[in-house]
């Protein structure tokens, strides 16, 4: 959940100390400055500029800040590479042999594979990753280990390695088999409590395009690495530049200091139009793959009937919304699948506005205005309900223009905002509310599970709408266990037929990023992202 974005769900924690015993055997590789010193770069070097700062560069961390997890995607790789159409394709390993239960997957690492200090990479270290995010003291995210945990790894030899579920899940290989391997003989016999707060997050050894030579207040600078298991990356270097916030980050862009930004804020018309005026940039979108939807409480009266939830959605200009709330730069849509993705089936105009077949739903529901009132009632109640949402601008404005919509057809909504915190707490997770404005992280894949499916309903789980639906929970729980992509595909398809005609809550829209790309870098390429770092997949076959 991305309540509303998805850095709200993973991001938490602490900071940290030093380990002598690991210093020695990686100062070699990394120079860390203290200061904000930019020393000259030889040409050839891409410059992207991020926003924010570094804290610890290592996978089994990284999506706790963003900055880390932009440097981990260039310095660290994984078994399988996710794509933008959120499949996924070989990285260190090809691509598993899965069993015909469903439940185990191998996977044989390619020949010649090795860390950044000449150290092959084996199927031990797969295995320790697994079993330091495993470990009960786990510093980093308590959403990446809990699904590893119930998990069982094996590397019967060096190139091989097997994970044993304890049920089926397709999502495996897109949510899970994609994250960062780390070594063994560097971190092995750490604690849990060192590997947060060692050196090794500053002083990185990966197996990835790119390896970390210098790191400081102000900037990282990566070399390609030669012996990358897709060949030395076209790129031979890449200068990270460090900025308070996106504004100073856009200044730098304009005067020619950077190659490449991706902005990850909120656009309003005139930032967006200050971009777009930059001379020399292309500005490439990437869909989010996370969504912003109105939620209904299917246990309250009021929106019992599927008839007053499909009028609502009808109701809502997603498109106006898009653009007066997102500058554009979101799309509009009403599916609980992704478009873009290989899932989407897009089988109707899911973004169109009708307010005259949004009034006959309500008509055919019983629900008729009142000459007195102008207001909907049905069996002397009327139809009017608070919409919550946290007290961030841009939501307050979208859940205003949401009831301003509804009034029209002679719905009353109010809106109330809230801290994040107190929205999720004591209204979302304790289901105390008629509708909420809030937003959900796919996660990489297109499984519905946690958010719509019925086994999630009460405040231990996430089906934060309360929906109950026989045949929407067969097709997503087959769905999730089929490894056949073609057969969840289908599945997908008939469960967005079966989303129009219930309509569970209102999915408003998928936030988007701009990339702003310098004319002349080739290889970057439009499409939608799990998570921003995404964009790196396919890095070593840039070219300037």
């Amino acid at each position: 959940m991305f309540p509303v974005d998805a850095d709200s769900r993973r991001r938490l924690l602490l900071a940290g100390a030093v380990l002598l015993a690991v210093v020695a055997g990686i100062t070699a590789y990394v120079k860390l400055t203290g200061n904000d010193e930019q020393p000259p770069v030889e040409e050839g070097a891409l410059v992207e500029g991020l926003a924010g700062t570094w804290q610890r560069i290592n996978p089994l961390f990284a999506n706790l800040n963003e900055v880390d997890e932009d440097i981990s995607a260039l310095v660290f790789a994984g078994l399988l590479v996710r794509t933008p159409d959120g499949s996924v394709e070989p990285g260190m390993a090809e691509l598993p042999e899965i069993s015909p239960d469903g439940r185990t997957y191998t996977f044989h690492l390619r020949d010649g594979l090795f860390w950044h200090d000449g150290q092959p990479v084996t199927s031990a270290d797969v295995a320790f990753t697994i079993d330091a995010i495993t470990d009960p003291d786990f510093h980093g995210d308590p959403a990446l280990a809990e699904p590893w945990s119930a998990i069982e790894v094996q590397a019967p030899d060096a190139r091989t390695v097997v994970f044993v579920l304890p049920q089926p899940l397709a999502s495996f290989a897109a949510r899970y088999a994609t994250i960062g391997i780390v070594p063994e003989h560097v971190l092995g016999g750490l604690t849990a409590t060192a590997l947060f707060e060692g050196p090794f997050n500053q002083e990185p050894i990966g197996s990835g395009p790119y390896r970390l030579t210098r790191l400081g207040a102000g900037e990282a600078l990566l070399e390609a690495f030669p012996q990358f298991y897709e060949g030395k990356p076209a790129i031979e270097r890449i200068r990270l530049r460090f900025f308070p916030d996106y504004p100073s980050a856009t200044s730098a862009l304009a005067a020619g200091d950077l190659d490449t930004l991706m902005l990850r804020e909120p656009l309003t018309p005139t930032r967006l139009a200050e971009m777009q005026s930059i001379e020399g940039i292309d500005l490439l979108t990437y869909q989010r793959d996370a969504y912003l939807v109105l939620y209904l409480n299917n246990d309250d009266a009021r929106f019992s009937d599927p008839r007053v939830r499909r009028a609502i959605s009808l109701a809502i200009d997603r498109r106006a919304l898009a653009a007066d709330q997102f500058a554009g730069v979101a799309t509009a849509s009403a599916s609980v699948i992704a478009p873009g993705t290989w899932a989407y089936a897009g089988l109707y105009d899911e973004r169109a506005r009708n307010l005259s077949a949004a009034r006959q739903l309500l008509d055919d529901a019983g629900w008729t205005v009142s000459a007195a009132t102008g207001i909907r009632t049905k069996e002397g109640s009327e139809l009017r309900f608070t919409i919550r949402t946290d007290n961030d601008a841009q939501r307050t404005g979208i859940a205003t223009a949401i009831a301003e919509s509804l009034d029209g057809l002679g719905i009353r909504a109010t809106v109330a905002a809230t801290t994040f915190l107190v929205l999720q707490r004591d209204f979302l997770r304790e289901r105390r509310y008629d509708a909420a404005l809030a937003g959900w992280d796919q996660g990489g894949d297109p499984d519905p599970y946690f958010g719509w499916h019925s086994s999630q309903l009460g405040t231990a789980g996430l089906n934060l709408a309360n929906f109950r639906d026989v045949v929407s929970d067969e097709l997503i729980a087959t769905a999730r266990q089929s490894t056949d992509m073609e057969v969840r595909k289908e599945l997908y398809r008939q469960l967005q037929e079966q989303w129009a005609k219930l309509a569970p809550s209102v999915v408003l829209l998928y936030p988007q990023y701009l990339y702003a790309v310098r004319h002349g870098l080739e290889g970057p390429v439009a499409g939608a992202l799990a998570v921003p770092a995404d964009r790196f997949a396919h890095v070593y076959l840039w070219k300037q």
